[in-house]
Formats: C-alpha cells, sequence, structure tokens
C-alpha cells in the first residue's frame, strides 16, 4: 500500500519529488520519491523512468538515493521535452538477510549468477512500480528502468526476470547473469561502464553486452577510457540519453 505523503525536501533541485513510503507483500518498509509531470493532461498517459540507486545511497532517510543521476530526467529542460514520471526507491542497508544475485570474488563478478528469487527489495520495488502504474496515468509500453552500481545490477537482474515490463533499460557500472542473454535481446539496452573502474570490473559490461550480441540482440555500449566508477556522471550527461530512451516503445521494440 502507499502510505503517508512527507514534507517536501528542502533542496530545490528535487522540491517536485513527493516523499512517500510503501509496504509490499513481505513487509518492508521502504522510502521512496516520486515525480510527477507538473501539468497532467486528463487524456494522456505518460512515461515511467524507474531510478535504482547505488550502495551508497542506501538507508532510509529518503533523499540519498537522488544524489546521482536523477537530476537528468528531473531538470526542468528534460521535463519540457520529456515529461515522465520518476520513480525512486530507497533500498535498506541491511542486506545481509537477502539472497545474494552472485557469489565469489570481485574479478569474477562477470560470471556472477542468478538466485533462485529476486531479493527482496527488488521485489517489492517491482511491487511498487505495479501500484504506481494502477494509480496513476502511466504509459505501460513507456515503462524504462536505469541504475547506477548496485543499481546497475538491479537494472540487469530486473530485466532478466520481467522482460515484458520493460522498453528499454540504462545500465549503469553493472553486470548481470550472461547465461540469460537471450530473455532480454530484444529490449532496447544502452549500458555504460568506465574502462578503469576498480569497483565493478568492466568485464562485467563486456561481458552482458557481447552474450546478448551473440543471442542477436543489438544493445548500445559506451566505454569510457580512463574513467573509474563514477561513469553515471558522463553517462547521464550524454546529449543523445533522452531522445533514446523515450524513443523507445515496449511495442515497437526499436534498438
Amino acid at each position: 500500500m502507499i502510505q503517508r505523503k512527507y514534507s517536501l525536501p528542502s533542496r530545490r533541485m528535487f522540491e517536485d519529488f513527493g516523499f512517500y513510503e510503501f509496504i509490499g507483500s513481505a513487509k518492508l518498509r521502504m522510502p521512496y520519491r516520486l515525480l510527477t509531470p507538473k501539468t497532467l493532461n486528463t487524456s494522456a498517459n505518460y512515461p515511467l523512468v524507474l531510478f535504482l540507486h547505488g550502495s551508497g545511497e542506501r538507508g532510509d532517510d529518503n533523499q540519498k538515493q537522488l544524489q546521482h543521476g536523477v537530476a537528468r530526467f528531473a531538470a526542468p529542460a528534460s521535463q519540457t521535452g520529456y515529461a515522465c514520471f520518476v520513480l525512486a526507491p530507497q533500498c535498506t542497508t541491511d542486506l545481509d538477510s537477502q539472497p545474494t544475485m552472485w557469489t565469489g570474488e570481485r574479478e569474477r563478478m562477470h560470471l556472477l549468477k542468478l538466485a533462485p528469487e529476486a531479493a527482496i527489495p527488488l521485489r517489492t520495488a517491482l511491487e511498487l512500480m505495479t501500484t504506481i502504474q494502477e494509480k496513476l496515468p502511466v504509459d505501460m509500453d513507456r515503462v524504462y528502468v536505469t541504475g547506477i552500481s548496485m543499481g546497475g545490477f538491479a537494472t540487469w537482474e530486473t530485466l532478466i526476470r520481467y522482460p515484458e515490463k520493460f522498453a528499454a533499460a540504462i545500465p549503469v557500472c553493472g553486470g548481470g547473469d550472461v547465461s540469460h542473454a537471450d530473455r532480454i535481446k530484444n529490449i532496447p539496452i544502452w549500458a555504460f561502464h568506465g574502462a578503469n573502474d576498480s569497483t565493478v570490473p568492466v568485464q562485467c559490461s563486456r561481458s552482458m553486452v557481447e552474450m546478448i550480441e551473440r543471442a542477436g540482440g543489438h544493445p548500445r555500449y559506451t566505454e569510457y577510457p580512463g574513467v573509474g566508477h563514477n561513469s553515471w556522471d558522463r553517462a547521464y550527461a550524454d546529449p543523445e540519453l533522452l531522445s533514446w530512451l523515450f524513443s523507445q516503445n515496449r511495442l515497437s521494440g526499436v534498438g
């Protein structure tokens, strides 16, 4: 259920994001922020962007998840050209009791395997997204997912587990289970990674892109030479990003 609305934050950049809280079927309390287009046409439906933050933004303050990436979608110029809902849930800091998506050494993250089911925070975030779609005028054929680092992994995982839900995805410095590449070969994907990333090896993105291409897909991939883990600043600033993303439609399958 969607619970009470909190007061708006003082930071001007995010003044249009409402403070909310959601409790899903697993009883996890998940803070989230939601940006709504300023002018809603009652006869129109709008795209929805699901933004999944990195591990450094975990918590329960319902603010840190807006630190990186979200600003591109919330900027006035972006909303003028590409009015959309932006949903930014916040993951708990306590993941010790949750099933992990991968096991092994960091250097072998590109060989990770999916757990039998998604961890509770991700399942809750997807339940939240469904609830938003039921209550607001969301264009179900223009739902997009993007995320950075931990959220980049979650973006790949979300696509693999629920490929029918999304029109396109932008995973940034993440990785996924390459054995499931065939499931997402027809989804437009634009992945980003820094070549010198010492936190998430660049091979994680390279392997996913390579396996999707082998399966017959045509993902876009941008790798930044000399860039470390923070590839998101450059990725979300790419001048083609919004036009590419919002041109994707689940029915057309345009890459």
